[in-house]
């Protein structure tokens, strides 16, 4: 089991990471005010390139949005071990390939493998989250000494997950709906609702 400062070093390290690849985010956009072939007007930039600062806007909020679900997580770490290092580098591997996902959307659109890139990666990031969610739930030596199992939110990891899974077949399978099966995500309060229902009357 690791030590309080190899513990605070690793959430150091994924928060450094996260910082990077949203900032890299921003790159291409600055290419086309700063690189060789830049528009000469301005609102060119803006009419011309509208679906990079769309894929822009939208990875900034999928990355802020599963980083906060890893920060929050990870104040109720107290410890860790190979499994918890291992779910997190997998994680923040999924973080930072969404660098490069974002402009894969950029160039291809909506290509079936494009989508099944990027609705793909926010799956396993996802996945990665309900892991640590069922790690923590299952090893009470990772917790902080304060937090109890009941403490460790199953359903919003949960219910997360399986509206991307659902968006990543959907958004594969017709190629109409493609990047819209992310609008499924706004189900995921009803959804975790109905999960917390019939998790109280199984407990029950």
């Amino acid at each position: 089991m690791g030590t309080h400062q190899g513990l605070d070093r690793l959430i150091t390290f994924l928060d450094a990471v996260v910082a990077i690849a949203i900032t890299l985010l921003v790159l291409p956009l600055v290419e086309l005010v700063a690189g060789e072939g830049r528009e000469t007007d301005l609102a060119a930039v803006f009419s011309h390139h509208g679906n990079q600062f769309a894929a822009f806007l939208l990875s900034f909020a999928v990355i802020a949005r599963l980083w906060w679900a890893h920060h929050r997580l990870g104040e109720q770490v107290g410890a860790y071990d190979g499994a918890f290092v291992l779910i997190n580098v997998v994680w923040v591997l999924t973080i930072v390939f969404l660098a490069f996902a974002t402009q894969v959307v950029v160039t291809y659109r909506a290509d079936r493998l494009a989508v099944a890139l990027y609705i793909g990666t926010m799956t396993a990031s996802s996945v990665c989250l309900l892991l640590l969610t069922l790690l923590l739930r299952r090893r009470p030596s990772l917790r902080r000494e304060d937090v109890q199992t009941e403490d460790i939110n199953l359903p919003p990891a949960l219910s997360t997950t399986t509206l991307l899974v659902l968006a990543l077949v959907l958004g594969v399978a017709l190629p109409a709906v493609n990047y819209w099966a992310l609008l499924l995500l706004f189900l995921s309060g009803p959804f975790e609702w109905l999960i917390r229902q019939r998790v109280g009357r199984s407990s029950g």
